[in-house]
C-alpha cells in the first residue's frame, strides 16, 4: 500500500500544477485580492463570529450610553470589526441615521470581500485543470529519444508525469479550490446573519433609549 501511494506522488508534476494555478490566478484577480482570499481561507481554520462576546460588548456599551449619553460615553468596542465601526459611528455622530449608514456600509464591504474571495478560489478551480493539461503536455515533450539513455524508463516516467499532472489538476480543483469557495460563502452567510441580528437588536435598543430620553425631556419641560 505505501508503494502505491508513493507511485501517485510526483513533485515535479505537483509543482507545475500548484505553482502555475497560483500564479495564473493571482495574475487574473490581482495580488491584493489573491492575498485577501488566502486570508479568508485561513480564517476558516479559526473560530468565526462569536455572538455572545459581541452581544456582551454591545450591552455594556448600551448601558454606558444610556448613563452618560452618546457623546460622553467611551465604551470598549466589540471585537467584530463591522459592529465596532457601527458603534464608533454612533458615538461620534449620536444619531440613528449614522448607525444605519455605518451598518449598510459595513455590510456592503463584508459582502464584497466574501464575494471576491469566493471568486478567486472559483477561478483557481477553473485554472487548475488547465495547468494539469499543461503539465501533461510538458511531460509528453520528454518522450523524445535520448541518446545513451534508458528509453523505456524515461518513456514510462514521462507517461506517469503526464497522467499525474492531469490527476493533480482535477483534484486541486474539486477537492480544494471549489470547496474553499463554497465554504467561504457559507461561513460568511452564517456570520452575517448573526451579525445582523445583533446590529438590529442594538439599533432597536438605541431607538428605545432615544424615545425615552425625549419623553423625559418633555416631562421636565412640562414640570418647569
Amino acid at each position: 500500500m505505501p508503494n502505491t501511494f508513493m507511485s501517485l506522488f510526483d513533485p515535479g508534476a505537483l509543482g507545475v500544477v500548484v505553482t502555475g494555478t497560483a500564479l495564473a490566478c493571482a495574475a487574473r484577480c490581482g495580488w491584493r485580492d489573491f492575498g485577501a482570499a488566502l486570508r479568508q481561507a485561513d480564517c476558516l481554520l479559526r473560530r468565526g463570529f462569536n455572538p455572545e462576546t459581541n452581544r456582551k460588548a454591545l450591552a455594556l456599551a448600551l448601558t454606558e450610553i444610556q448613563r452618560d449619553g452618546s457623546h460622553r460615553a467611551n465604551p470598549a468596542l466589540p471585537p467584530d470589526r463591522s459592529l465596532g465601526l457601527m458603534l464608533d459611528a454612533y458615538l461620534r455622530h449620536g444619531t440613528l441615521e449614522s448607525l444605519h449608514t455605518a451598518r449598510r456600509t459595513q455590510r456592503a464591504i463584508v459582502a464584497a470581500q466574501q464575494t471576491n474571495a469566493a471568486q478567486v478560489f472559483a477561478w483557481a478551480g477553473e485554472l487548475a485543470p488547465v495547468f494539469g493539461l499543461i503539465g501533461t503536455l510538458y511531460a509528453f515533450t520528454q518522450l523524445a529519444p535520448i541518446v545513451g539513455g534508458d528509453t523505456v524508463r524515461l518513456t514510462m516516467q514521462a507517461i506517469s508525469t503526464a497522467v499525474l499532472s492531469t490527476l493533480y489538476g482535477a483534484l486541486l480543483a474539486h477537492l480544494l479550490c471549489f470547496p474553499l469557495a463554497t465554504a467561504i460563502t457559507r461561513r460568511a452567510a452564517r456570520n452575517e446573519s448573526a451579525r445582523e441580528a445583533l446590529a438590529e437588536w442594538f439599533i432597536d435598543q438605541i431607538a428605545k433609549a432615544a424615545t425615552l430620553a425625549q419623553v423625559r425631556r418633555a416631562q421636565l419641560r412640562g414640570v418647569a
